[in-house]
């Protein structure tokens, strides 16, 4: 073994899965140095995690990493029910009163979901280190690099490196060398119940299009789900029996297993339709639990764990991709935001505050659905789980309640309005005003996906517009772009009466659906001008409302200098 002198990087990132990898597409972006690096000698080729979420879409795409998934993937609607062959129900798998471009699930290989994100990072000369892992790390009296690792590089002749880096994540997966190296336990249980997956080409008489997820229940065999997949494939899910390893031990212990197995149980499940394989492209046997690292972050917010390194589950719903890219986009904003000198490294720890109670939740759901998936009593109870709780594990309902330093009511105010701090902005459809034609709020931003934004909902323009124009020019370094200005003022009257009006471009017309924004953010018996501050990460940070220009700005003033540094 050789040792190499050391070096130095912004980003150590360990796991070069899907988690990982866009991790590091998001701090290039942001202009800082990473590395990373996988302890597989070669990346996935197929299978794990095939389902993306609307809301996850949103953040892709806001951050431009959306283009090609959308491209390749098959977007599906709903989950249809069917019992011994028969249609029984099927649910949306977006409740209908969400406002999204995004109102489906999205099936795309993992592999693909990876590719793409590693064909943006060899794009700016970013490759993944294989096979190389982090064997020791520490913590050094330095003020710019605090963390001291011992990289090991395990091609051909084994060698290590010495690299110092402001920030390690841990995106290394369920089995995480790093959290154990930080000593990190794991909370809840593995269970005896199996699942086996197959990604194949199929033929098939039962006809339930490439819309749907399908379920499927029948009285001699046990219970199935059919998902669409890119290039024709589907991937089928076979749900083992609760009690399957006390039934018959030595055949459905997990290594017992076999592809015959999960085909011949999945033809069963299919009855009385007929499900030939014309091509297996990967199979597996998934071990259902729900486990949930103690802590998110180590050595004073420098080392973090994302995705299946904090908290893993069952595929049941698909939540594993989604979650994890949710710890992403929470935490890289924040981390980018206190190496520019914007933020207090003490925000760092709404990190785990935020993103713990997400994955608690989570794995609650996760939980009750795949006893539901494995009981093969009824489909009703497997599909009522997916109703009560689809807001939530689509993305959209995931609401950061706990008050922290980027999360809070203006002083004592108190609304009754339908959207509060801590819940997504939704990106509503509204007509811009410069060109009359329909758009949504967040289309409209062009900055780096780094930056707050400032929604003004102004009522009637033409009685607040002095109040309006003094706001357009608030300035603080994390707003980089004008407030995005949303009036119930017709364009006609506008025109007429505020001629020459500055900052045009950044007027919105909320006219649908009975002025959605106003309902959405206002309290009806109060005719304030409301000031909406969102998140990088597209959450409602506060919601400020006030008589006049001043004491809206000195209120978002107030929310920014709760984690700002000042200038």
């Amino acid at each position: 073994m050789t040792t190499q002198e050391h070096s130095q990087v912004d980003f150590l990132i360990v796991g070069a899965g899907p988690v990982g990898l866009l991790a590091a597409n998001l701090i290039v972006q942001a202009g800082f140095s990473v590395r990373v690096l996988d302890v597989e000698y070669e990346p996935n080729h197929w299978g794990r995690g095939d389902w993306i979420h609307g809301r996850t879409l949103e953040l892709l795409e806001r951050a431009g990493l959306a283009e090609e998934l959308l491209k390749t993937g098959v977007k599906v609607d709903q989950i249809s029910s069917y019992a011994n062959g028969e249609f029984q129900s099927n649910i949306p798998f977006v409740p209908d009163n969400v406002e999204s471009k995004h109102q489906y699930l999205l099936c795309v290989g993992q592999h693909i979901t990876e590719s793409g994100l590693q064909t943006t990072l060899a794009d700016r000369d970013i490759q993944v280190e294989r096979p190389a892992t982090v064997i020791n790390m520490t913590e050094q009296p330095n003020e710019v690099y605090p963390i001291r690792t011992t990289v090991m590089h395990l091609r051909d002749e084994a060698r290590t490196e010495q690299v110092d880096c402001k920030y390690l994540l841990g995106c290394d997966g369920a089995h995480s060398d790093i959290r154990q190296q930080l000593g990190i336990q794991t909370e809840g249980e593995t269970t005896q119940t199996h699942a086996g997956v197959i990604d194949a080409l199929v033929r098939t008489n039962f006809n339930a299009g490439r819309k749907d997820v399908c379920m499927l229940q029948n009285d001699v065999a046990k219970t199935i789900s059919l998902f669409p997949r890119e290039n024709g494939l589907t991937r089928i899910f076979v749900h083992f029996d609760e009690n399957e390893v006390e039934l018959r031990k030595e055949q459905y212990n997990r290594n017992k297993i076999q592809l015959e197995d999960i085909q011949r149980e999945a033809k069963r499940g299919l009855l009385p339709h007929r499900l030939e394989f014309l091509g297996i492209l990967y199979w597996s046997v998934y071990v259902v639990g729900q486990r949930l690292a103690t802590e998110m972050d180590a050595m004073n917010h420098r080392v973090f764990l994302c995705g299946d390194a904090a908290h893993c589950q069952s595929p049941t719903l698909g939540q594993g991709v989604n979650t994890g890219f949710g710890d992403v986009f929470n935490l890289i904003w924040k981390l980018c935001l206190v190496e520019r000198g914007h933020i207090k490294h003490d925000a760092l720890a709404t990190y785990g505050s935020e993103r713990r109670p997400v994955a608690q939740q989570v794995l609650a759901i996760d939980k009750v659905a795949a006893k539901a998936a494995a009981g093969h009593q009824s489909s009703k109870e497997y599909c009522s789980i997916v109703q009560e709780h689809r807001s939530f594990t689509s993305g959209f309902g995931i609401h950061y309640n706990s008050d922290n330093a980027f999360v809070a009511q203006h002083q004592q105010q108190q609304s009754r309005s339908l959207l509060q701090p801590g819940m997504r902005a939704p990106n509503y459809k509204v007509f811009q005003l410069s060109t009359g034609r329909k758009t949504r709020i967040f289309d409209h931003l062009t900055s780096d996906w780094l930056s707050f934004s400032i929604l003004v909902l102004a009522d009637d323009l033409v009685k607040s517009y002095d109040h309006i124009q003094a706001l357009w020019h608030f300035k603080n370094p994390l707003v980089t772009e004008p407030c995005l200005v949303i009036t119930t003022t017709p364009a006609e009257r506008i025109e007429s009466e505020l001629k020459g009006l500055e900052y045009k471009e950044w007027v919105m017309l909320d006219k649908l659906n009975r002025a959605q924004c106003h309902a959405a953010y206002r309290d009806e018996a109060n005719s304030d001008i409301h000031a909406v501050v969102v998140r990088p990460d597209g959450y409602i940070g506060t919601i400020v409302h006030g008589t006049n220009a001043d004491s809206v700005a000195a209120g978002i003033q107030q929310y920014f200098d709760r984690f700002a540094i000042k200038s």
